[in-house]
């Protein structure tokens, strides 16, 4: 992977926002914090592509706003589920930055805040040296099968690096959260999820388990352009529709013939 020069800035924004959803769906209460910008990996489906004006990263300094937005939310909101990942992947840059300690020291003083580290990377050795695991603290493998990773999650770890920090991570102490998201379909979509889920099966302690989140395929139309960059890129093998948030995405009987059968490999 190349590196990337790393920009220390002032958030002049909010720290905390809720996660965006599309009009008139349930929300799913989920919080971020834009503690840090810009994403090394190159993932043929990510909408920070269009959203973002650079890829370069940029960490945001000022802590004591952030502790000074969640002393304001933690007094409104009793119980919250909130993390990095939205405008950057949580670890990417974790050994240069350190980021994941001081974010552990913060959450450590707020224990009803359930916080959530989201990745596709490799990078636990800080999260690993941090002692005194709380129960409140998450960490997240983003994960599809081994194809996937290897032709549409370019630069990432592969999955095989991934479940071997999940595993590590899982005996420091901390509880785990897996998301298949996106879910994609392809010739033989069926098995490799299948397969998937055997090879995670082999790593995974269930009793660490927080959550695993599903989500399948969409994306706003000023990402085709950038898909269609990644000649080999297997995004437009099933039948798309463009619904009325202006994102495209599998039709709903499409959807939900997914969602059952991930959810019954799983179960």
């Amino acid at each position: 992977m190349k590196e990337k020069k790393i920009t220390y800035a002032t958030q002049k924004g909010q720290f905390i926002k809720e996660c965006p959803c599309s009009p008139e769906v349930i929300s799913c209460g989920y919080f971020n914090i834009n503690l840090h910008t810009g994403c090394p990996y190159d993932c043929s489906y990510c909408i920070l592509q269009t959203y973002l004006e650079t890829k370069k990263p940029v960490f945001f300094t000022n802590f004591n706003k952030l502790i000074c937005e969640l002393n304001d939310i933690s007094k409104t909101k009793k119980y919250l589920r909130i993390g990095t990942g939205e405008l950057s992947d949580s670890l990417a840059y974790d050994e240069e930055t350190n980021y994941s300690t001081k974010i552990l020291k913060i959450f450590s003083e707020y224990p009803d805040i359930v916080f959530e580290f989201k990745t596709k990377s490799a990078n636990i050795k800080n999260l690993i040296k941090f002692g005194n695991i709380r129960k409140n603290i998450v960490v997240a493998w983003s994960l599809n099968p081994k194809n996937i990773i290897e032709d549409e999650e370019y630069l990432t770890a592969s999955l095989k690096d991934r479940l071997m920090s999940l595993k590590t991570i899982q005996k420091s102490g901390f509880k785990i959260a897996i998301h298949f998201d996106p879910i994609l379909l392809f010739n033989n979509w069926k098995e490799s999820y299948k397969q998937l889920i055997f090879e995670i099966s082999k790593y995974l302690e269930p009793s660490k388990l927080a959550w695993w989140s599903l989500g399948t395929l969409r994306f706003p139309s000023s990402l085709k352009d950038y898909i269609l960059k990644h000649k080999n890129s297997i995004l437009f093998e099933g039948e798309l529709i463009k619904g009325n948030d202006g994102k495209y995405r599998y039709f709903k009987p499409l959807r939900t013939e997914i969602f059952l059968y991930i959810k019954k490999q799983l179960l």
